[in-house]
């Protein structure tokens, strides 16, 4: 997304008598205008909440009208971004590589050789379920050490 420059702060020669602002407020209003939408909801939130106004149940305090839809979407969008589980997702093998990536299956999830084998030949299936990021990532530079082919969902 282009960032649009702000309109000049300072009195212009041409007479069209535009605001006279510190280099204080400047920097503030480029600052304010390189936020993402969810930093800007909640600075909207917390200046609105300093003075009382903003209540989610009353739409009249900025005039009505408002799209919550928008907000909520770059709410969901935030939570995406701020996963803390994540899935461990065998989507392949190499075929000369299957025994190795059987064992490590089983050192993975402590399976039994049978179960082990049956994951492995059902590839695409899931490993590991709602695990941390950096385990996920750990687990899938061994496996595919091993020959598999690994993703993290």
């Amino acid at each position: 997304m282009p960032i649009v420059p702000l309109p000049p702060f300072e009195a212009t020669t041409s007479g069209g008598g535009g605001v006279v602002a510190s280099p204080h407020l400047h920097d503030l209003a480029n600052e304010i205008v390189r936020l993402s939408l969810l930093e800007v909801k909640e600075l909207v939130d917390r200046v609105g909440e300093h003075f009382g106004i903003g209540d989610d149940d009353d739409d009249d305090d900025f005039g009505g009208g408002g799209d919550d839809d928008a907000v909520d979407a770059a709410a969901a969008a935030a939570a995406v971004e701020e996963r803390t589980a994540f899935d461990l997702k065998l989507t392949g093998f190499d075929e000369k590589s299957k025994i190795k990536v059987i064992k490590e299956i089983r050192a993975v999830t402590s399976l039994g050789l049978k179960e082990a084998k049956e994951l492995v030949e059902g590839a695409p299936t899931t490993v590991k379920k709602a695990i941390k990021k950096e385990e996920a990532e750990e687990l899938k530079v061994r496996l595919e050490a091993a020959g598999a082919t690994v993703e993290i969902v």
